[in-house]
């Protein structure tokens, strides 16, 4: 009788916690804790297995579980498959009960996050991967995407102007270094922190690559930072043909297996920078010291096989996990 009673009292608590209403077009794979409005990279997991065939011989289920919500959903959930994804930075003290990346969650069959580290049910995967390539991507879409970035044409001086900085949050330090650089020049924002240009959303749309396309320099700083907690930012950036202006991972140089580190300009969130401040404004004043700069590939050379390395082990785990 006890445990009925129980039971009633999770299943009533289950239900109130489904505020987080994702929307769901796959019976075979649903998402839980994520946001009620989530981004459609957010659906990229799902596409990924739809896309690759990875449930057509089986009537298994799998549930995607993210940090907007509690670790009881996943207890409860009695799916074949559940699956843990890092949307967020799990060592800031708001996502701390995840900061294990769910490894302690027994039921979890394989966790995905920035983390160092790969285990039997945790791999590294960066989420700027779910940002960049379709679910469905091949090896040769990737290499074309990088020989693109990294040749010369992608990058131009003329008709482009100095910074864009898009930021919602006002975390530590970005005052400050919006401050610094407005010494050099105009720092257009168009997101809601320091907003003071419209032309993402009337010019372009919201497509955040065009519109950084009219940019030398992007200030592309994390939200946090921990080791191994890279995301699209600063990818957005080269792809677009910007400089980034980089801070984040714990002042290491991020993904040092793809990008070149010689290429970005680093900042630090609390400190001065004066010095990297004058070799930008430097830059900004130079064409021809400029485009020396900005013309280095932003990429090494086998960051495709890198790149193609997670698309690989992820499937492989994957089917892994369907088929046992």
């Amino acid at each position: 009788m006890r445990k009925m009673k129980k039971f009633k009292r999770l299943r009533r608590f289950y239900r109130q916690l489904r505020y987080y209403k994702v929307p769901q077009t796959s019976s075979s794979v649903t998402l839980h804790n994520y946001l009620a409005k989530p981004a459609k990279q957010d659906f990229w997991l799902r596409e990924f297995i739809e896309a690759r065939g990875l449930l057509a011989n089986t009537k298994k289920k799998i549930s995607i579980f993210s940090v907007f919500g509690t670790k009881l959903m996943m207890r409860l959930n009695r799916d074949d498959i559940k699956i843990f994804v890092a949307r967020e930075n799990v060592h800031r003290e708001q996502w701390k009960d995840y900061a294990e990346n769910c490894k302690d969650v027994r039921s979890i069959d394989l966790s995905l996050g920035f983390d160092y580290g790969d285990t039997d049910r945790y791999m590294r995967f960066p989420l700027w991967i779910m940002w960049l390539f379709p679910p469905d991507v091949d090896y040769a879409y990737i290499k074309k995407w990088c020989e693109q970035i990294n040749h010369p044409t992608n990058v131009s001086y003329d008709n482009r102007k100095f910074c864009a900085f898009l930021c919602s949050h006002d975390d530590i330090g970005r005052r400050e270094i919006y401050d610094q650089l407005s010494t050099i020049g105009r720092v257009d924002c168009d997101g809601k922190l320091f907003h003071n240009n419209d032309d993402l959303k009337s010019k372009y749309d919201d497509d955040k690559l065009r519109y950084l396309r009219n940019y030398r320099f992007n200030l592309c700083p994390e939200n946090s930072s921990a080791k191994g907690y890279v995301t699209e930012k600063i990818f957005e950036a080269i792809a677009s043909g910007c400089v980034p202006i980089y801070d984040g991972n714990e002042g290491c140089p991020p993904e040092p297996d793809i990008l070149n580190s010689e290429a970005i300009m680093y900042i630090d969130m609390a400190g001065e920078n004066q010095e990297t401040l004058n070799k930008i404004q430097s830059l900004n004043i130079n064409e021809s010291a400029y485009m020396t700069f900005a013309t280095q590939p932003h990429l090494k050379p086998d960051a495709a096989q890198h790149i193609w390395a997670y698309i690989e082990e992820l499937e492989k785990r994957l089917r892994m996990l369907i088929e046992k």
